[in-house]
C-alpha cells in the first residue's frame, strides 16, 4: 500500500521558546506539599500522646503571649532550644526557617513603634512570634495531623468539626495529586509559544472543580452506604496509650513554666 504524498513528506518544524516557569514553579510547590502531608502519616510513634502534647503547646502559647516581662521568654526559649536539639536536620531547618520568617515578618510590622518611643513592645512582640512559631513548628513535626484531629475529641470538641478539619486534611491530598498530573500534561502537551497561559490554568481549576465535586458525592454516598450517624470516632489503632515516663516529664515541665510564669509576672502579688 503506497501511502499519500502528504504522509510522506518531511516536515522540519521548530517551535518557538516559551515560558513555562509557571507550571514548573506550580508543580515543584505541590510536590513539596504533598511529600510533607504524606509524610505526616508515616512518623513512627512518638512516646508522648497527642493530647497531653497539645495541650501543653496551648498552655505554654497562652502563657507566652500574656508575658510581659522578658525573663519568662528567656526561659522558654531555653527549653525550645533544648528540644530542637533533639530534632533531624531537616526538621529543625524547618521550625527554625519558618519562627525567624513570623518574628522577622512582626519585627518589620512593630518598626514604626521603635520610632515613636515603645521599643520595648517592638522587641517583645517579635520575641513572642518566635517562640509561638516555634512551639506549634515542633508540635507539627513530631505528631502527625490524624493524631492531632483525633487529640481534639479529649477536649470536647464537636465530632463534626473534626470530621470536616479531618476530610478536608485527608482530600487536599488527592486534590494536589490531581493538580499534579494536570500540570504534568499539561506541560507534557505544550508545544510552541502559548500565548493564553491564563486559558490553560483556567482549564486546569475548573477540572479540579468537578473532580471536587464528584469526590464529595461519592463520600456522602459512601457515609450513607455506611450507616454515618455523625458520630466521628477517630483511628487509634487498637492501642490505649498509657501515662508514660515522657508525659510525666512534660506535666511537670509545664507546671515548673506555669510556676516560672507566676513568679516572674508577679501574677500572685
Amino acid at each position: 500500500m503506497k501511502l499519500p504524498e502528504w504522509a510522506v513528506r518531511e516536515e522540519i518544524y521548530n517551535p518557538g521558546s516559551d515560558r513555562d516557569y509557571f507550571i514548573s514553579r506550580s508543580l515543584l510547590k505541590i510536590v513539596s506539599i504533598l511529600t510533607a502531608l504524606r509524610g505526616q502519616g508515616l512518623r513512627p510513634a512518638q512516646p508522648i500522646g497527642a493530647a497531653p502534647a497539645l495541650l501543653a503547646a496551648l498552655v505554654l502559647i497562652a502563657l507566652i503571649v500574656m508575658a510581659r516581662t522578658t525573663a519568662f521568654l528567656w526561659a522558654v526559649l531555653a527549653g525550645e532550644l533544648v528540644l530542637l536539639c533533639f530534632q533531624p536536620g531537616r526538621p529543625l531547618r524547618r521550625a527554625l526557617g519558618a519562627a525567624l520568617a513570623g518574628s522577622l515578618f512582626c519585627a518589620v510590622l512593630v518598626a514604626p513603634s521603635f520610632f515613636l518611643g515603645n521599643g520595648r513592645y517592638a522587641f517583645l512582640l517579635p520575641c513572642k512570634t518566635f517562640l509561638t512559631v516555634t512551639a506549634l513548628m515542633l508540635l507539627q513535626e513530631n505528631l502527625a495531623w490524624h493524631e492531632l484531629t483525633g487529640a481534639l475529641r479529649t477536649f470536647r470538641v464537636p465530632s463534626l468539626v473534626i470530621f470536616i478539619l479531618d476530610t478536608t486534611l485527608r482530600y487536599i491530598v488527592i486534590l494536589g495529586q490531581e493538580a499534579s498530573d494536570l500540570l504534568t500534561a499539561l506541560k507534557l502537551r505544550s508545544v510552541g509559544h502559548n500565548p493564553d497561559k491564563k486559558a490553560a490554568m483556567s482549564g486546569v481549576s475548573g477540572i479540579l472543580l468537578q473532580k471536587s465535586q464528584r469526590l464529595s458525592q461519592d463520600l456522602y454516598e459512601a457515609m450513607c452506604c455506611r450507616c454515618f450517624t455523625g458520630d466521628y470516632r477517630p483511628y487509634e489503632d487498637g492501642r490505649k496509650r498509657r501515662f508514660s515516663s515522657a508525659t510525666g516529664l512534660l506535666v511537670l515541665a509545664l507546671l515548673a513554666y506555669v510556676y516560672l510564669f507566676i513568679r516572674l509576672e508577679g501574677v500572685l502579688s
